[in-house]
């Protein structure tokens, strides 16, 4: 079975961390880089709650922080549903997992450029670092096979305007 070769933008409070188990244990799937991005919490806290996430499933995939803050108004977070920490309520052991040394939307451009056949990018979070990385290499979209967008509500849930 060939896998389906995707990259995994994401706000990772609990919601997210459902998805990203889909995506490492999905066999379809082929998970090559995961990118953060402030929405749920902070960058920061979206940062570590990935790699948190990763070593509790002993998964070897790359992370790359990203956009601390929305394009064109200030940051409002969700902290008041998910908890101070994003995922209030899990206590993840230490370790000793670092982010690449990139920002996200650059991680992006590097993955689609050396990728062998198109990727599809899974965006679960905030646009920002799909929006910088269109804004700054919009050549990289020949190699998005297509974008899958969770987001968006006019009420309760993925509000982020």
């Amino acid at each position: 079975m060939e896998r389906l070769p995707i990259i995994l933008d994401t706000d990772p409070g609990i919601d997210d961390a459902a998805a990203i188990a889909a995506a490492l244990f999905a066999p379809q799937l082929d998970l090559q880089l995961m990118t953060t991005v402030a929405g749920n919490v902070s960058v920061e806290k979206t940062t570590r709650n990935a790699l948190q996430l990763l070593h509790f499933w002993n998964a070897d995939v790359p992370l790359a922080q990203g956009a601390a803050t929305p394009l064109l108004r200030p940051l409002r977070d969700a902290a008041y549903v998910h908890g101070e920490s994003g995922m209030e309520g899990y206590d993840f052991v230490g370790h000793d997992r670092q982010p690449l040394a990139k920002p996200a939307f650059i991680a992006l451009r590097d993955a689609l450029i050396s990728a062998p056949q198109p990727i599809t990018l899974v965006a679960i979070g905030p646009l920002t670092n799909i929006a910088l990385l269109l804004m700054h290499y919009p050549e990289c979209t020949f190699n998005i096979r297509r974008l899958v967008i969770m987001g968006g509500s006019a009420g309760r849930g993925e509000l982020h305007p």
